[in-house]
């Protein structure tokens, strides 16, 4: 009976008007539960909330991470401030709203989307995932997605923006940051990294955006979309063949 009693409480607390004598975290908490579909970090917030840690609460959920340098970093877990499956989607989100915005043919060039193998078991949040739902945010737009099928080197990603003439490319990755952190690494038509005032316009549009659409969180347009395509051993030949170009020692011991 206890247990039930227990369990009753916990229920009326996550599903009550949220309460902790700050409007605006009130509202991020109930951003976060409306929102976010992956049980981990979903659980991982709603814990804090039951064990009134309103203080983590407002350091997770009452601040947006910021474009650094050409893109997001951040540590995986649970709220807007670190990188998660949500903050993927609303970036992604943004990021087409603004690409739209810049190329009048968006919907012909495509978006390339490259992943390392970094992940987190606790928050449910690995690289791949999040190169998938990236992909399915913009697959749901009907644009073209040049998704690699296993994680690549970094440098993969700029080259098949050019390459494959895309409008622009995302890596997630956090490089030779430390284990627990990921990133959102944004690549412009040239390939190289975006600088101001694309950051800035960028992030002005995420904000914009924060509620995901319908079908963002769909994942399995990665599997079922015709739009989809996997540039892996196409751009994994071309660059080998032009890295011999500028190899000029390639006998030496």
């Amino acid at each position: 009976m206890a247990e039930n009693a227990d369990d009753d409480l916990n229920s009326n607390l996550l599903h009550a008007p949220y309460l902790t004598g700050d409007p605006q975290l009130d509202t991020a908490i109930g951003q976060w539960l409306r929102w976010d579909k992956n049980p981990k970090t979903k659980e991982q917030i709603e814990n804090l909330l039951r064990n009134g840690m309103n203080k983590e609460l407002r350091d997770r959920l009452c601040c947006r991470m910021t474009f650094g340098t050409a893109g997001l970093r951040s540590a995986m877990g649970a709220g807007f401030c670190y990188i998660n499956d949500l903050t993927v989607i609303q970036s992604t989100q943004g990021m087409y709203k603004y690409l739209e915005r810049c190329f009048s043919d968006f919907k012909q060039r495509g978006f390339v989307v490259g992943y390392d193998t970094r992940g987190q078991v606790t928050s449910s949040c690995s690289s791949q995932r999040l190169a998938k739902l990236t992909a399915a945010v913009l697959l749901a737009k009907d644009i073209p997605v040049y998704l690699f099928s296993r994680y690549v080197p970094t440098p993969f990603v700029p080259y098949a923006v050019q390459e494959l003439k895309a409008v622009a490319g995302v890596m997630i990755t956090a490089s030779h940051n430390r284990k627990e952190d990921n990133g959102y690494k944004v690549y412009w038509e040239t390939g190289a990294q975006i600088t101001s005032p694309h950051d800035k316009e960028i992030l002005k549009c995420i904000e914009e955006c924060v509620e995901p659409w319908n079908d963002s969180w769909n994942d399995n347009l990665v599997d079922t979309s015709p739009l989809k395509k996997d540039p892996l051993q196409d751009i994994c030949k071309k660059y080998m063949e032009d890295l011999k170009k500028i190899c000029f020692y390639r006998n030496c011991p």
